[in-house]
């Protein structure tokens, strides 16, 4: 009986083992707090993301830095990039490199040219960053489609 007990309690302990998720590949997600989109956008400009960056709809004063290629954010767009994946952009930028650039010459061996901020930000700020972002972008449907039918072969 005592080997029966043990085996049962082994796969029970399996068992919420293997309802955990941690690691990179996790879905659990952070939840960070509000940020203020005001605070960011005054923090896009004194960081000099204008350097490579406009925003559309918006005339931001222009980085002293020369703008070696122009990426456009915000705008119209069928799919609002999520919070987690503008935190990602900001703090990993090589994470995912966007489609129209990723055979252009921006990018050396694979990396994204932007700077890594991680050491230069604050959480805060970070917050405040992706707080501005996410303003900038408003979500429109797809136009719709519309096909012939085929003709009848009755």
């Amino acid at each position: 009986m005592s080997k029966f007990l043990r085996f049962a309690g082994s796969m029970i302990v399996l068992l919420f083992a293997s309802a955990c998720e941690y690691g990179v590949e996790s879905s659990k997600t952070i939840v960070l707090p509000d940020g203020n989109a005001e605070h960011g956008q005054a923090l896009f400009v004194n960081l000099q993301c204008t350097a490579c960056h406009t925003i559309r709809g918006l005339d931001l004063p222009q980085s002293e830095v020369e703008r070696p290629f122009e990426f456009a954010l915000g705008g119209s767009v069928t799919r609002v990039k999520s919070y987690a994946e503008l935190v990602t952009s900001v703090i990993n930028p090589s994470h995912t490199l966007a489609r129209g650039f990723r055979g252009d010459n921006s990018y050396q061996d694979g990396k994204s040219p932007m700077t890594i901020y991680n050491d230069v930000m604050t959480v805060t700020e970070l917050v405040d960053l992706v707080a501005f972002l996410q303003t900038r972008y408003e979500k429109v449907r797809r136009p719709g489609y519309r096909y012939v039918p085929y003709p009848s072969t009755e």
